[in-house]
């Protein structure tokens, strides 16, 4: 008989994939009302965190978006320290960075049958986040990290509540083919928005968007 962390596993996976397909409802962009979307993004650490404040530097997603609060793993200082000198680079030395923590939904190297707890934990708090953060939008690329957030979104959508629109942006390294976060969030439509940097990775994943180099 299955160890009883598979098997609660296995009814998140459930739970998760009845949220995703339940959540069908688009965001209302006309909820901006000509202001700028306040977004909740998602730092996935090391090179993913360099990508997404590359794009972030962009004037044409500065001109679009404000940011609310910054999320990175619980163990990943790097990233948050790096929030931080994006905000400065950008408002001064006076600049802050408004950055939450969520636990990892599995370490790396953890088995996957003592995985269940520490999802079902990411996910709570991921929930607590967006409700906190009450954002327009939430942009994340990388690992894991963001799914949690992700699924908190869709849940309040599959709920009807308000909810941000959801955006993943896979890593410039992917030129043919998704990372295994990016293949979850298209498969599983759990995004509003999967954008991919190659045409090669695009003409493969036809619903997704092409941005091109965006960095």
């Amino acid at each position: 008989m299955p160890p009883r962390s598979l098997l609660a596993l296995l009814a998140l996976a459930n739970v998760a994939l009845w949220i995703a397909r339940a959540a069908t409802r688009a965001f209302d962009k006309s909820a901006l009302r000509g202001r700028r979307a306040r977004a909740l993004v998602v730092l996935g650490s090391g090179g993913h965190t360099a990508e997404m404040l590359r794009i972030l530097r962009d004037a044409r997603t500065l001109d679009r978006l404000d940011v609310a609060a910054y999320v990175v793993a619980s163990t990943d200082a790097r990233s948050a320290d790096r929030a931080l000198a994006f905000e400065r680079s950008r408002r001064g030395a006076r600049g802050e960075a408004r950055v939450l923590t969520i636990g990892r939904a599995r370490e790396v190297g953890q088995r996957w049958t003592t995985s269940a707890a520490t999802t079902a934990r990411a996910c709570a708090a991921a929930l607590a986040i967006v409700a906190r953060v009450n954002p327009d939008v939430v942009i994340c690329n990388g690992p894991g990290t963001c799914v949690p957030i992700v699924l908190a979104a869709m849940a309040r959508r599959a709920l009807g509540w308000r909810t941000p629109a959801t955006v993943f942006v896979e890593s410039a390294c992917r030129a043919r083919t998704l990372s295994l976060t990016g293949k979850i969030f298209y498969h599983l439509r759990c995004v509003d928005r999967v954008c991919v940097m190659w045409e090669r990775a695009h003409a493969a994943y036809p619903r997704s968007t092409f941005v091109g180099r965006a960095m």
